[in-house]
Formats: structure tokens, C-alpha cells, sequence
């Protein structure tokens, strides 16, 4: 890849640029665990000096930026952290075809990694060293239809911690997407993926096998909706733990839920909907969407089945302030195990508000509510958190060659 893109932007007249950009952010967490009982609430600050840099040329451009975290918990000290985000992006574009590829590498703490995949990141906070791969490419058989394909590589790994139950895992995805303009108001398509879920440290492997039909509609410019469905197959199988040799001189080993077992192989297999409805209104100043989805994602702990409903709408108020709200409210269930401790509610709601001051410094504010809610638990998590950050990117010119 490196290669073509040397090729591809020879003889061009591009554009470099290297943007600085300083950001400083005060954030409070009343329970930053999401804990039934936190033993503390936390104040962090964070200091992030970063760089964009890139160039952009008549048929692409390559973006890369590079961020320095360093996060400083005023009643916690044994939790502060260092951590590096790097990111790098490039698209290119003729008359037919797009393809691209965009990567990532993040040493970042694992509760700023994690969000709520599995409703806690750990007892305690580790480092989760993130890598992620996913180029693409789309072409235009016509002036009504299109193929497009993706991959993506996604592996983490965490520093080991006793008090920590976060399992390393790679993942891999492919997927294939037709579109139809059926009309000018009516677009059709159809999507094939396949995903493989890998956790070596527990020897846990799952297949998702999805095929789903949407249908967007546009009422007018300012309404869309988008209607898709389809069936998701997988197949987990675990590699059971040897334990030794019974009287008969034939291996045993152990299976977590069963007990003894003389199989080597544990599989399951689970057939489940997917689904998603959304629409969407533009409005002069601002824009609401509205969104209700279920899809099933492999987990450590074994196949995640997510039911959501989310709102998000902003509002530009004049040209120096934004608003914006968002709310979601989410049922997660491990597929096949019954009372799985990982059953449960989770929702949250937040505003934000957003000034440019100056046109180098923008100031940001924002709230959010979350309560999860554990099946088996008799009472419910809260954290109220608020962020407060103000970003410096001085003005530079670009450089042309």
C-alpha cells in the first residue's frame, strides 16, 4: 500500500499541512466504575498536546494525527496514565472507483477503551493496547448501482492484572455490500459479512455469518428513512481445558458448565434477527434522528445480542454556538447461557454545548447520565460525569508543492 500511494500522488500538486493542536479537559465522574456501591467519585484531568498532519491532492487526500494523553486523577493518583493515539487515514477517487484505508494503534486505559461492551471495564483500570486495519473499496457499475467491500482487523491486548477479567481477542471482518437506486427517492441493498472472534487466552473462537436486505426512502431533502433486516448464524467453539487421563486411560477434561467431559471441543451454535430503523430530519439550523437497531456481537464472555433505541439532534444556534443531545437506552443478553451475569439494561442521556470563541480555541461542555442495571443484581448502577475542554489549533498555512 505505501507503494501505490507513492505512485498514485507522483507528479501531483499537493498540499501538506501540519496542524498543532493543544486540548486541556476537566472531567467528573460521580461513579466512574459504574459500581452498585462506588467507593468514591473522581476528578480527571487530561492534557493532550497532538499533531494532524497530511496533504490532499486532486483525487485523495491522506490524513494521520497523533495525540499524547496524559490523565491526572486529583483523589485517585494510582490511576493516572500516559496514553498514545495514532491514527492514519487515506481515500482515493476517479471517476468509478473509491478505495482507501484507515488504521489505527492506541495504548490507551482500558476504561477509556472498553466503554460498556461488557457492562464494566474490570475492578481496576489496565492498559489495552488496540491495533485496527480496514481498507475498502467501492466501485459504480452504473449510474444505479454499486458494489462495495471491507475488512477490518481489530486486535487488543491487555497488561496483565489479577483484578482485571478482560480477555485479549482479534477480530476479523469482511463484508459486501450491492445498492440499487430503484427510484429517485428509493434505494435497495443487499449485505453479506462474515466476522471470526478470537480469544486466546481462553481458547474461544466464534463465526458470525450475517445476511441482511435496506431499503432507504427519502420523503423529501430534509426526511430519509432507512428499514433493514436479515439473519445473523454463528458458531462458537471453545477448546476445553486437559485435566488428565480417567482409569480407562482416556483424556478428561473440563467443561466450565458441564464438569468433567471426555470432549475436547465445546460448540454452540445460535441463530438470531438483526434488524435497524431509522429516520432522520434536516432542519435549517440543525438535524434529529431517531434510531432503533438489534445486532449480535462477539464478547469474551460468548455471543452479545444488543437491543438499542437512540436519539441524537443538533442545533447550531449562531456562528459561534452548537448544541447538541443524545439519549439511548440498551438490552444486552449473552445468547444460549440462561441468568448469564452479563444480562442487562443500560441507558444514558447527555447534552452538550459547544462555543467557538476565538478561531483558534473552541470551548466544549457537556453532561451525560448513565444507570446499568444487572438482571441478577438487586440494585441499579448511576454515574453522573461532566467534561468541560477547551481545544487550541492555532491557524497555519498549508504548504503547496
Amino acid at each position: 500500500m505505501p507503494l501505490t500511494l507513492c505512485a498514485s500522488l507522483t507528479c501531483q500538486a499537493n498540499d501538506y499541512y501540519f496542524d498543532p493542536v493543544f486540548s486541556i479537559m476537566e472531567r467528573y465522574y460521580s461513579n466512574l466504575f459504574l459500581f452498585t456501591d462506588p467507593p468514591q467519585d473522581n476528578w480527571i484531568t487530561n492534557l493532550s498536546p497532538g499533531l494532524n498532519f497530511g496533504m490532499r491532492h486532486e483525487n485523495g487526500d491522506l490524513k494521520a494525527n497523533f495525540t499524547w494523553n496524559q490523565l491526572f486523577y486529583t483523589n485517585q493518583s494510582e490511576l493516572d496514565v500516559s496514553e498514545q493515539l495514532f491514527s492514519l487515514a487515506y481515500k482515493h477517487k476517479s471517476e468509478r472507483l473509491l478505495w482507501g484505508a484507515s488504521g489505527y494503534y492506541n495504548n490507551q486505559a482500558s476504561t477509556n477503551a472498553e466503554g460498556t461492551v461488557l457492562g464494566v471495564p474490570g475492578f481496576t483500570q489496565v492498559m489495552a493496547k488496540q491495533l485496527s486495519i480496514a481498507p475498502t473499496v467501492s466501485y459504480a457499475l452504473d449510474e444505479k448501482s454499486s458494489l462495495a467491500f471491507d475488512y477490518s482487523y481489530n486486535k487488543t491486548t491487555y497488561d496483565k492484572n489479577t483484578a482485571s477479567f478482560l480477555n485479549d481477542y482479534d477480530y476479523h471482518q469482511a463484508s459486501g455490500v450491492y445498492s440499487y437506486l430503484y427510484t429517485e427517492k428509493d434505494k435497495l441493498n443487499v449485505t453479506l459479512s462474515s466476522s471470526r472472534y478470537h480469544s486466546p487466552t481462553q481458547d474461544f473462537t466464534t463465526y458470525n455469518n450475517v445476511a441482511q436486505l435496506g431499503w432507504q426512502h427519502s420523503f423529501s431533502e430534509q426526511i430519509v428513512t432507512y428499514l433493514s433486516a436479515g439473519m445473523n448464524y454463528a458458531v462458537s467453539e471453545t477448546q476445553l481445558r486437559f485435566l488428565g487421563y480417567n482409569s480407562e486411560g482416556l483424556p478428561v477434561y473440563l467443561d466450565p458448565q458441564n464438569g468433567l467431559t471426555l470432549q475436547q471441543q465445546y460448540n454452540k451454535t445460535a441463530l438470531g434477527a438483526v434488524y435497524q430503523a431509522s429516520v432522520k430530519k434536516s432542519f435549517e439550523k440543525g438535524s434529529a434522528s431517531l434510531v432503533g437497531l438489534q445486532n449480535q456481537t462477539p464478547t469474551s464472555q460468548g455471543l452479545q445480542t444488543q437491543t438499542q433505541v437512540a436519539i441524537d439532534a443538533a442545533y447550531t444556534i449562531n456562528e459561534r454556538w452548537t448544541s447538541g443531545l443524545s439519549a439511548s437506552y440498551s438490552i444486552y443478553e449473552v445468547t444460549g447461557i440462561q441468568n448469564s451475569p452479563f444480562n442487562r439494561t443500560y441507558a444514558s442521556i447527555g447534552p452538550n454545548i459547544n462555543w467557538k470563541w476565538i478561531p483558534e480555541i473552541n470551548i466544549g461542555f457537556s453532561y451525560n447520565f448513565r444507570q446499568q442495571d444487572y438482571k441478577n443484581s438487586p440494585q441499579a448502577s448511576y454515574d453522573n460525569n461532566m467534561q468541560l475542554q477547551i481545544t487550541y489549533q492555532p491557524q497555519i498555512n498549508y504548504q503547496v508543492k
